[in-house]
């Protein structure tokens, strides 16, 4: 699977919802994502893989909550905040 990203993605008729910085990067680029990884995820999530694209707006939505949409920005170009560690660490199965 070949999955997209550009620093100014949107969906379509997403306006500056937080959904769009799933397909964010600070340059354009194509992710090459081998079948039976994205499979191995998707097991992971019980089969479905919209959970996938959900769990990531669902981080995203927490991040901006906390931390306010322009430090989302700031995440999303490599910044580190504070406090951004410990918030990952809190989400289940996260590990550095």
């Amino acid at each position: 699977q070949i999955a997209p990203f550009h620093p100014k993605f949107a969906f379509a008729g997403s306006g500056d919802g937080i959904d769009n910085y799933t397909n964010r990067s600070p340059y354009p680029m194509f992710h090459v994502l081998r079948e039976n990884e994205v499979g191995l995820a998707v097991d992971k999530l019980g089969g479905d893989a919209s959970k996938v694209w959900q769990r990531n707006v669902d981080l995203l939505e927490g991040m901006d909550k906390k931390f306010g949409r322009e430090d989302v920005k700031k995440i999303m170009k490599g910044e580190s905040l504070d406090g951004l560690k410990e918030m990952l660490r809190d989400l289940r199965g996260y590990s550095e």
